[in-house]
C-alpha cells in the first residue's frame, strides 16, 4: 500500500501533461496485459449495439484474460478522435481522453507481433436506421428546458452550439441528425476496423442468420459476430462456443428509453422524416444483405419509410 502511494506520488507531476501523462497511462496498460498468459477479449463495435452491457457481462465471467472495449481501432479514428478531445485532458470528460488511448495502445499491441496468444474479439449487427438515430442522441448532451417538452440540446462531438428544441417540432433537430451525425457507420465498421485492422472480411461468407451469430477465425485472431436482435436467445450458446462460459447472459444497459431525452428520443423516431434515398442506402447496403434476410430488411424499409410517410402527412 505504502508503494503503491509512492509510486503514485512520484508519478503525478508527470500526469499533469498530456504527453507524459498518456505514456503514463500506456504503461500502466502494457503492465496489466502483461499479468495475463491469454489474449485478450475485446468487445470492438459501432456505438449503440450493446456493447457495454456485453462488456459488464464478460467483466463478471471472464478472469483469465484482460477485457477491453473500443468503438475503433483504425488508425484513421483514433488519430481524428485523440485531435478532438485533447481539450477534455484533466476535465471532468477526462474519460474521454483515455478511451482513445486504450485504442491506441491495442492497437500498436497487435501490431507488434511480440506473441502468438489468440485474440478474440466480439462484435454485433443492429438495424442501421435505428442504430444511427439511437447513437445521435447518445452523443448529445441533453437538459429539459422549464418549459415543458422543450430542452436544450448540445454536443462537442457533433459540434451542436446549445440549441432548444420541442418534442412537438422536428424539424430542427432532423437538420441537425442529417447534416452532423455520422451515417456510413454502420456499412463501414467491419471493412475499416475488422478487415483493415484483423484481415477478416466478414462478408465473404455467409451468415447463419437464424441462428444469430458466427464465429470467425485468421491466424491469431477469433471473431465473434452477433445480432443484438438476436442477443437474448444466442449470447447463451455463443459465448459458451467462443469462450466456454454457458448460461452467458447479458442484462440490458445504456438503453435511451430510459434517459433524461427519452420523450424527444420517442417523438423524433415517430416523426422524423427519412428519405428513401437514405433509408435504401442503409437498408439496400451489404451489410443488411449479409446479416438480415430479404423479409428483416423489407420490413425495416416498410418500417422507416411508412413512419415518413406518416409524420409528412
Amino acid at each position: 500500500m505504502v508503494a503503491k502511494r509512492l509510486i503514485k506520488l512520484l508519478l503525478w507531476p508527470l500526469e499533469s501533461f498530456y504527453p507524459t501523462a498518456k505514456i503514463v497511462h500506456m504503461w500502466r496498460l502494457r503492465y496489466a496485459y502483461r499479468r495475463f498468459k491469454k489474449g485478450p477479449v475485446l468487445v470492438l463495435q459501432m456505438g449503440k449495439v450493446g456493447s457495454r452491457a456485453v462488456e459488464a457481462a464478460l467483466e463478471e465471467k471472464v478472469s483469465d484474460r484482460p477485457v477491453y472495449h473500443s468503438h475503433f481501432l483504425s488508425p484513421e479514428r483514433t488519430a481524428e478522435t485523440e485531435k478532438s478531445r485533447k481539450e477534455f485532458f484533466r476535465t471532468e470528460k477526462h474519460r474521454w481522453v483515455t478511451r482513445q488511448w486504450v485504442s491506441q495502445f491495442l492497437l500498436s499491441t497487435f501490431e507488434a507481433h511480440k506473441d502468438n496468444r489468440t485474440w478474440k474479439l466480439i462484435t454485433l449487427t443492429r438495424e442501421p436506421v435505428g442504430r444511427n438515430i439511437s447513437a445521435f442522441f447518445e452523443n448529445l448532451d441533453v437538459v429539459p428546458c422549464e418549459t415543458e417538452g422543450e430542452y436544450e440540446i448540445s454536443s462537442h462531438y457533433y459540434q451542436i452550439e446549445p440549441t432548444i428544441v420541442s418534442v412537438n417540432g422536428m424539424s430542427k433537430l432532423a437538420e441537425l441528425f442529417f447534416t452532423r451525425a455520422r451515417h456510413d457507420s454502420p456499412v463501414r465498421f467491419f471493412d475499416r476496423e475488422i478487415k483493415n485492422t484483423f484481415g477478416i472480411d466478414v462478408f465473404e461468407s455467409a451468415f447463419p442468420i437464424e441462428k444469430g451469430y458466427k464465429i470467425y477465425k485468421a491466424g491469431r485472431v477469433e471473431l465473434l459476430v452477433l445480432r443484438l436482435e438476436d442477443l437474448a436467445k444466442c449470447a447463451g450458446p455463443a459465448f459458451d462456443e467462443f469462450l466456454g462460459l454457458p448460461d452467458f447472459q447479458v442484462s440490458n444497459r445504456n438503453v435511451g428509453a430510459q434517459k433524461v431525452y427519452a420523450p424527444l428520443y420517442k417523438a423524433f423516431q415517430k416523426h422524423v422524416v427519412i428519405d428513401s434515398d437514405y433509408a435504401r442506402t442503409l437498408l439496400d447496403s451489404n451489410y443488411m444483405r449479409t446479416f438480415y434476410s430479404t423479409e428483416e430488411i423489407e420490413s425495416a424499409t416498410n418500417k422507416w419509410l411508412r413512419q415518413s410517410d406518416q409524420a409528412s402527412a
